[in-house]
């Protein structure tokens, strides 16, 4: 059963689908040469060649697709947003198709060489889903590239624990209303979830300049089978 806090994030999504399209073109997020930008590329590139399949699930507007295939990458996404998903189709000809994770399993998407999810996975019952769906999806060599908000940068004394905090969508223009929950995860209930749902951790990255604590990590996962 779908949670409240599960409706939510769907629900924030959708309403604020436009001002979010709007910000991405503006350049106020998804810049190209940023650091998580340039950081999920790298890693990408490191574990699959061009020319291989990619599915970038929780794609949004698209602008990892379309990044991908200008790399020479055959790249699909998949959001459950159809406002951004119809904006993705509208920038391009890759494949997009509006799903949820919990379809995953059943919509008979294909295996790919490699599975992408950049800052989207935002719940917990979903986020299982996700995970407990890529042997499904993946190739027996297929890695999973998963880059998300780094524990570390949002840990306040005492409150270091697994469970949902209130979003935000401090510092990005425009008019946008009220944001999604997010289910905050410790490293260690990212390793624990990992084994959960079967998977083995091949490395850990984390994009880092100097100065404030790192604002990402990435971890690169594949079936345990």
């Amino acid at each position: 059963m779908t949670s409240k806090h599960e409706k939510q994030i769907l629900t924030a999504w959708n309403a604020n689908a436009g001002p979010w399209i709007r910000a991405v073109e503006q350049a106020a997020i998804r810049a190209p040469g940023t650091l998580t930008t340039s950081a999920v590329l790298r890693v990408i590139e490191d574990y699959s060649p061009a020319g291989g399949s990619i599915l970038d699930a929780g794609c949004g507007e698209g602008w990892l697709v379309r990044e991908l295939t200008r790399l020479g990458y055959r790249s699909t996404g998949i959001d459950a947003v159809p406002e951004l998903i119809d904006h993705a189709r509208r920038q391009g000809s890759e494949t997009f198709r509006v799903l949820d994770y919990e379809q995953l399993q059943t919509t008979g998407l294909g295996r790919f060489d490699l599975v992408v999810n950049n800052f989207a996975l935002l719940g917990n019952t979903s986020t299982c889903a996700f995970l407990k769906a890529l042997p499904e999806l993946l190739n027996p060599s297929g890695v999973c590239v998963i880059q998300t908000l780094h524990p570390v940068a949002f840990f306040h004394e005492g409150e270091y624990s697994d469970g949902w905090k209130p979003g935000t969508w401090a510092g990005l223009p425009g008019d946008f209303g009220e944001p999604a929950p997010w289910y905050f995860r410790t490293l260690s209930g990212w390793l624990n979830l990992f084994t959960k749902t079967g998977l083995t951790l091949r490395e850990i990255r984390e994009p880092y300049t100097g100065g404030q604590p790192p604002q990402s990590i990435i971890f690169v996962v594949q079936n345990t089978r």
